[in-house]
């Protein structure tokens, strides 16, 4: 891979983890203020709380198919066509695939939500 395309594709991922983040410390500050929560302390206390979300609901998301992907009308109905197995692995291999991305890259956005906060906690502690 070219590094112009390994910036791109560093770019796609890191795109919406910053987004997101924006998004969180955007709501967890609203959430402080409307709760009369005002010192930096209680900020850093949410975007900590607010990481450990993203973390769970990022690895919850791997799981969250499951259940889903192993009825009975799934299977058959995967079985039963006329898809070859190779096409059948690639198939399953890309919903993995999916399913591990979102989980690696809402782990990233708590992971960064987290440290904020505890960088916020250490200085104005």
């Amino acid at each position: 891979m070219r590094k112009r395309e390994w910036l791109a594709s560093v770019f796609r991922f890191l795109r919406p983890v910053v987004l997101i983040d924006l998004g969180i410390f955007a709501l967890v500050g609203l959430v402080c203020r409307l709760g009369g929560w005002r010192t930096a302390h209680h900020y850093g206390n949410g975007l900590m709380l607010a990481g450990v979300v993203a973390v769970v609901v990022g690895i919850s998301s791997v799981f969250g198919g499951w259940g889903l992907t192993r009825g009975f009308d799934y299977q058959y109905a995967r079985s039963a066509g006329e898809d070859t197995i190779g096409e059948r692995t690639k198939r399953g291999l890309k919903d993995m695939a999916r399913s591990y991305g979102f989980s690696v890259r809402m782990t990233v956005v708590g992971v960064v939500s987290y440290a904020f906060g505890l960088v916020i906690q250490t200085i104005f502690g």
